[in-house]
């Protein structure tokens, strides 16, 4: 707990938004613990790829630890090791 009360964000639980790409990459970004954020963030990112000429293969919510996004590469990872799976990380 910091001097506010609150826990530091690097320590919490959440939501990141994933996208995968035809080239095998994925972005993770957008960490927030609130799921009613997370889905309306995840609505906004399909609407604005949805008509445009170059597309993610997927576009997707993962349970993830805060600290797992913001040592992340917002763009162009590879690692099989980032979060992937809706369900992992769910409590």
């Amino acid at each position: 707990m910091d001097d506010a009360g609150t826990e530091p964000q690097v320590h919490l639980w959440g939501y990141a938004l994933r996208r995968e790409w035809p080239d095998g990459t994925h972005d993770l970004f957008g960490f927030t613990p609130r799921a009613d954020v997370a889905l309306r963030r995840l609505d906004r990112d399909r609407g604005y790829w949805r008509t445009g000429p170059v597309r993610p293969l997927a576009v997707y919510l993962v349970p993830v630890h805060a600290a797992d996004v913001t040592t992340h590469p917002v763009r162009d990872c590879r690692k099989a090791s980032c979060p992937d799976v809706p369900q992992r990380g769910q409590r």
